[in-house]
């Protein structure tokens, strides 16, 4: 169930992107006798983005939040559920017309090396996408977007002769993000598009992002680890813990009240800028490990390193849906109303 703040958004037409019951089950093959085993990487997942605003998806590595990604851009297929773009379906597509309906979505990668061709120049590849997608262009046009794309991601025509190992690993990642939006792009999924690098790199590259989007009105998926990035960019977070969202709403209810355990302690463990304030705050530490994606447990999949857990997490898995008075949507039997009840 969507949290309150999306209901309230909902009448204002369809949403740029909506998925529904979203799952992609892996089957890994244990041999020739024996049956292949189910990985759950991403179980039931309902998301809602409005035109112009930032999804931020967050949780640990191994959550399923990049598997989600590539299914949002077209890259691997849903098992089951829903996509809708712009109110069109896409999930259930011909794979040469959900291509055509994906046209309007591009990606920013992680690595940015590994993501750019090592033989082409720059501007051949911020160009390729419209070389694909817009044939009835003249290549002098092309080519011409193309710079004017590099140069507003800040790369100088003067580089756009360059390969990709002769730049550095910030300007490599402006080059994907130049790509990405080179077509009449309407939504660009970003899959730790900033973990690569340095932190004052980091910085820069969200700065650009946030640039582009109010310039060029497109919309944003962004993923990562790293909570201080994706509160620095997004305007609603979806919070995933092995497969499903555990909490969903604006980014201001999410950080600054946080209901559901595993957001509390996602919350706690990023550092404060102040050396006395983080002294002496005593922050929550999960123990134990994130259980199999293969084998999760029953019921609530995060009682296992739950400290408010229950017989009943264990009978009956908690259903995504607004709490008392929290305005966001949680996953939790015993969410605090107020948010602090949890918390040390």
């Amino acid at each position: 169930m969507s949290s309150r703040a999306e209901q309230d958004r909902a009448a204002d037409g369809p949403p740029l992107l909506e998925t529904r019951d979203l799952s992609k089950i892996y089957l890994l093959p244990q041999g020739m006798f024996r049956p292949p085993i189910e990985l759950n990487a991403v179980s039931g997942v309902s998301l809602r983005l409005e035109k112009g605003r930032t999804l931020g998806i967050v949780g640990e590595s191994g959550c399923g939040k990049s598997t989600l990604s590539r299914m949002l851009a077209g890259l691997t297929p849903a098992t089951s559920g829903s996509i809708r773009l712009d109110g069109l379906e896409v999930a259930s597509l011909p794979a040469r017309q959900r291509d055509k309906a994906l046209r309007h979505v591009q990606m920013v990668f992680q690595s940015p090396y590994s993501s750019l061709n090592p033989r082409m120049r720059i501007a051949d590849i911020v160009r390729e996408p419209l070389d694909v997608h817009r044939k009835d262009l003249p290549m002098r046009e092309r080519e011409s977007r193309a710079l004017e794309m590099l140069e507003r991601v800040g790369i100088a025509r003067s580089m756009a002769r360059r390969t990709p190992h002769q730049l550095s690993g910030g300007q490599q990642q402006r080059v994907g993000i130049a790509r990405a939006l080179a077509c009449d792009v309407r939504l660009v999924i970003c899959d730790e598009p900033v973990s690569a690098l340095d932190v004052s790199v980091q910085a820069q590259v969200v700065n650009l992002l946030r640039e582009l989007q109010h310039s060029l009105g497109v919309s944003y998926v962004f993923v990562s680890h790293d909570l201080a990035v994706v509160a620095n960019i997004s305007d609603d977070i979806a919070v995933m813990y092995l497969g499903k969202v555990v909490e969903y709403g604006t980014a201001r209810d999410v950080l600054q009240a946080p209901r559901h355990p595993y957001t509390q302690a996602l919350v706690d463990s990023a550092n404060i800028p102040d050396p006395a304030v983080e002294k002496a705050r005593r922050p929550r530490i999960l123990v134990g490990d994130i259980p199999r994606p293969t084998d999760p447990p029953s019921g609530c999949r995060f009682r296992t390193r739950c400290w408010m857990a229950q017989e009943r997490c264990a009978a009956e898995e908690p259903a995504l849906e607004p709490r008392g008075d929290a305005p966001q949507a949680v996953a939790c039997h015993f969410a605090s109303d107020n948010g602090k009840d949890l918390r040390r």
